[in-house]
């Protein structure tokens, strides 16, 4: 069985560091309730229709969850997912291409005082 695109991207991101030391999980935020644990996840954001011998966009959403009072971590581990994907594009043959879309968000605040950076990535895969 093929993983889904954002089992793909996960496992980029973690092989490549990208995730630190954060907890890392898929479709949604469980908290521990360790108010020194951060967290990434990834889950799917939509795309295009995906069709047999044809090329699709599959988009994966990737929210980086900072530990509580330290942003500036959180945001320096967005910003390494950016310049990954911009100085890498077609990073393996799992993925294709991927990209940014949406450049970079604005900080949201989850109602634990945590730091959320809610990035979009579009990967273009075709076989």
């Amino acid at each position: 069985m093929t993983p889904m695109m954002h089992e793909r991207v996960r496992d980029l991101f973690v092989e490549r560091l990208l995730t630190g030391a954060a907890k890392v999980q898929v479709r949604y935020w469980k908290d521990t309730g360790v108010k020194t644990d951060a967290f990434v996840v990834f889950r799917q954001a939509g795309g295009t229709a995906i069709r047999n011998d044809l090329g699709s966009e599959y988009r994966v959403q990737v929210d980086v969850i900072g530990v509580k009072s330290q942003d500036e971590a959180a945001e320096n581990m967005a910003n390494a997912m950016l310049s990954y994907v911009q100085d890498y594009p077609m990073p393996n043959d799992c993925i294709g291409h991927i990209e940014n879309i949406g450049g970079f968000p604005s900080p949201q605040l989850s109602t634990e005082g945590r730091v959320v950076y809610s990035l979009i990535f579009a990967c273009l895969y075709g076989e």
